[in-house]
């Protein structure tokens, strides 16, 4: 035993001095590593050392997953200060925050280190990340599936893996890999698949049933929703049980964006529709039979562009901000669109009933074989009408609300191998079901209607009088007539503008003598862009 009680050479014991003299410690502090086989008591550690030591542990682990991120993702932000990842073997784009980028480092981590971390460490490096990404990234705009830069439109093919658009201008299209655009693709969002040129868009009449005098609305809004750009319409179809309006609704999102979800229940608040516009590049309700005047709103909203902010959870002040600008179709057996706003940028089509039923899972197939060959017809098509776009002009006093949309479906009917006029009157026969369903939906605009019939040189009284000058022409029955003189200012102010179109002037005059205010309702001429209606139909 005593031959083994010295197990440190005189040397180690000397360096250990050493090391010790060049740190500053003193000769003495420095003790044999093991000079006997006997156990010392383990000294325990405070509540500080034991904090010191985990805070090592996990500086490392959370410090070691920056850096494996870093070198395989480029960090950025967008305006509202989210930061995204880029992968740079991919090109593939995910949100620092989404599960998708949570997942993916984590497996790939393992894959390369052989072990997994603790949650404590990783929300340490999301957290190191996120403020790298947000001060030290550069700020760039992300788009969903579609994207517009410089005169050229992207629709992004959503390939696992893979970073390709299609690159559509003036004349023609193609296929770019890593393009301008940085797009990122919500975990419900699907591939499209890569579209075959020279096809022939005739073959997707065979499979929607959609009525041959709305075929150039259709058409023209699939375009339209290639171009973020502009305002978009809102497509509604409508129609009785078996119009299929389902499937029809389902065929023209998957051309264009498929979804894990494609067709979803109405929406039942304005939040409802904001956050499903964060996560799809086309908003599809199914089965819609009542809208309220809140999310009438918000989907026009969503048409034209605007935003939706909601204090951050966890937070006092900050809040968290969605602007989003999305194309939106739903259906329906009654017109679920009412609010005047709303109409003025609706497409209603009315479905017709279906001759020769045939089986779903057949007419899949079909569609799943010809996609390819649909979108590149489709990108065809685009291709050409945005080639002639710049040379058609409508004159100022045939110019509709939803003038982009006029145009573009002018230049559709033209590589159609039609005329303008042939867009222009399906166009306008179209609104003019909206504008009328507007004032059928309206007792107060029915009312004006009437007393214009009975007085053609018009009235000029107070709101207080026109409410008792109505009572002969109320609807019996009706639930929502205006019960004071506010709430019939506020009825004629809704239809007013539907009633301007049809040349029945409804104007408020401003308070006269006494502070009361006073309407003018006559005849007038019809307002420019507005449809040719048959007066029997009024």
């Amino acid at each position: 035993m005593k031959d083994m009680i010295q197990i440190q050479p005189p040397a180690e014991r000397f360096q250990l001095k050493k090391l010790a003299i060049s740190q500053g410690l003193p000769d003495g502090n420095i003790e044999p590593a093991a000079n006997s086989f006997e156990p010392k008591a383990t000294q325990p550690r405070n509540a500080e050392q034991t904090e010191k030591a985990v805070s090592g542990i996990s500086q490392t682990s959370a410090t070691t997953l920056v850096s494996f991120v870093t070198e395989r993702f480029y960090l950025f932000h967008d305006g509202n200060q989210a930061v995204f990842c880029q992968e740079k073997d991919s090109g593939e784009i995910f949100p620092l925050d989404s599960r998708q980028f949570r997942d993916r480092i984590l497996a790939c981590f393992y894959q390369t280190a052989g072990y997994s971390l603790r949650d404590q460490f990783i929300r340490e490096a999301l957290g190191t990340l996120n403020g790298l990404g947000r001060f030290q990234g550069p700020c760039l705009s992300v788009s969903l599936r579609t994207a517009e830069s410089d005169g050229i439109y992207y629709l992004d093919l959503a390939a696992q893996r893979e970073s390709r658009a299609v690159r559509l201008r003036p004349g023609r299209w193609d296929i770019a890999s890593f393009p301008e655009p940085m797009f990122v693709r919500p975990e419900s969002m699907r591939p499209l698949p890569t579209p075959i040129a020279g096809g022939s868009i005739a073959s997707l009449w065979r499979i929607v049933n959609v009525p041959a005098n709305a075929r150039l609305l259709v058409l023209t809004w699939l375009i339209d929703c290639l171009r973020p750009e502009t305002p978009y319409p809102l497509l509604e179809l409508i129609g009785e049980h078996g119009t299929a309006k389902s499937w029809t609704q389902t065929a023209l999102r998957c051309l264009i964006d498929p979804n894990g979800c494609n067709l979803r229940g109405a929406p039942r608040s304005a939040e409802d529709i904001f956050i499903s516009a964060r996560a799809s590049a086309i908003l599809s309700y199914e089965n819609v039979s009542h809208l309220s005047p809140a999310v009438q709103d918000a989907l026009c909203i969503v048409a034209t562009g605007g935003g939706f902010a909601k204090r951050k959870l966890y937070s006092n002040f900050e809040e968290s901000v969605i602007d989003v600008k999305r194309p939106i179709i739903l259906n329906g057996i009654s017109a679920s669109v009412t609010a005047q706003d709303l109409v003025d940028r609706t497409i209603s089509i009315e479905l017709p009933v279906i001759a020769e039923r045939r089986e779903a899972v057949e007419v899949w197939n079909e569609f799943t074989q010809l996609a390819p060959a649909l979108l590149g017809a489709l990108l065809d098509i685009a291709a050409q009408a945005l080639n002639i776009l710049p040379t058609v002009h409508l004159p100022p006093e045939r110019r509709p609300r939803l003038l982009e949309y006029a145009r573009l479906g002018m230049a559709v009917a033209q590589v159609m191998g039609g005329e303008p006029e042939d867009f222009l009157r399906e166009f306008s026969a179209s609104r003019q079901e909206s504008l009328l369903r507007t004032i059928d939906e309206s007792p107060v605009a029915t009312a004006i209607q009437q007393l214009i019939q009975d007085r053609p040189d018009g009235v000029t009284e107070s709101v207080k009088a026109l409410l008792v000058l109505f009572e002969k022409y109320r609807s019996p029955g009706s639930d929502v007539w205006p019960k004071s003189p506010k709430a019939l200012g506020d009825a004629m102010r809704r239809a007013a503008p539907a009633l301007r179109q049809f040349g029945i002037q409804c104007k408020c005059l401003g308070k006269g003598s006494g502070g009361i205010v006073r309407w003018m309702i006559s005849k007038g001429t019809p307002q420019p862009g507005s449809p040719r209606v048959d007066p029997e139909l009024l």
